[in-house]
């Protein structure tokens, strides 16, 4: 299908269940030959809830798109400071 792709936003989330554990601003998502790669600047996280959801494998990435929304399975998650590099799986929606 695609070689490679590139996604972004202004607004997005990583949720688990019903929980938001971290709330994302200007965030892009690059297609690879490797996988899915998520760039994103944190505004607000609950940095417990996200490392426990990637280890019970039930955090997701949302964002709001023009007919529907975004929704990746995170793979890995890697804070730095205010930013956040997100290994994602296949898109869900």
């Amino acid at each position: 299908m695609f070689n490679s792709l590139t996604v972004h936003g202004d607004q997005a989330a990583l949720v688990w269940g019903y929980r938001t554990t971290a709330d994302l601003r200007a965030w892009r998502i690059t297609r690879t030959k490797d996988g899915w790669i998520l760039l994103a600047t944190v505004t607000k996280s609950t940095t417990w809830e996200v490392r426990q959801a990637v280890r019970c494998n039930e955090l997701l990435f949302t964002a709001p798109r023009a007919r529907g929304r975004w929704c990746f399975p995170v793979l890995a998650v890697t804070e730095i400071g205010t930013y956040v590099s997100d290994i994602l799986g296949p898109p869900q929606q």
